[in-house]
C-alpha cells in the first residue's frame, strides 16, 4: 500500500478577493437577516400598539357603558322609590276610604218605610262620614218613624217643608262601618 501525504498549508494558498468577497457576502446575509428581524420587530411593535390602543379604546367604551348602566340604576331606583311611594299612599288611601257604600244603602233601604222617596242622596267618602239626603213622605207619622230610627246616628234635621199631601225634611246623619 502507498502512503500518501498531504500538506495542506504548503499547497495552498488564500486568495484574498475570494476571500473578501465570501466575507462580504456573509456580512450583508448578515445585515440583512437583521434588518428583516429589526423590521419584523418593529411590524410587530406597530402591531402590539394598535392592539393596545384597540383594548384601551374598548375600555373606556367599556367605562363609558358602565357609567351610563349605573346611571340608569340610579334613575330606575328613583323611579321605584317614587312609584312605590306613590303606591303607598294610594294604598294608605284605599285603606282609609275602604268602607261599604251598599252597607249603608241596605241601611237606609231598612230604615225607610214604603211610603217614603229619597230624593236625594249625598254620601261623603269617609267610613265615618256624614249623609245627607232630601227626603218626601206621604205622612207626618212616617216622617216621623224615621227620625226616631236614625237619632242613635246623630240626626240632624236641616229644613222640614209641609205641603198639602207630603212632607219634606232635609236630613244629616252619621253612620258607621
Amino acid at each position: 500500500m502507498r502512503k500518501i501525504n498531504y500538506n495542506l498549508a504548503g499547497t495552498r494558498k488564500i486568495d484574498a478577493r475570494v476571500f473578501a468577497l465570501i466575507v462580504a457576502i456573509i456580512f450583508l446575509a448578515a445585515i440583512l437577516f437583521n434588518s428583516i428581524t429589526i423590521l419584523n420587530l418593529v411590524h410587530q411593535q406597530r402591531q402590539n400598539r394598535a392592539e393596545k390602543n384597540e383594548i384601551r379604546f374598548s375600555a373606556q367604551k367599556m367605562e363609558g357603558l358602565n357609567q351610563k348602566t349605573l346611571q340608569q340604576q340610579k334613575e330606575i331606583d328613583i323611579w321605584k322609590k317614587t312609584w312605590n311611594r306613590k303606591l303607598v299612599f294610594a294604598n294608605s288611601l284605599i285603606e282609609r276610604k275602604y268602607f261599604s257604600f251598599i252597607f249603608r244603602l241596605d241601611f237606609l233601604e231598612k230604615v225607610c218605610s214604603g211610603g217614603m222617596r229619597i230624593r236625594q242622596l249625598g254620601i261623603v267618602n269617609e267610613p265615618a262620614g256624614r249623609m245627607q239626603m232630601t227626603i218626601n213622605a206621604l205622612a207626618q207619622n212616617e216622617l216621623l218613624g224615621l227620625y226616631k230610627k236614625l237619632l242613635p246616628y246623630e240626626l240632624a234635621i236641616a229644613n222640614e217643608n209641609q205641603s198639602v199631601e207630603n212632607y219634606q225634611a232635609n236630613l244629616s246623619f252619621k253612620i258607621k262601618d
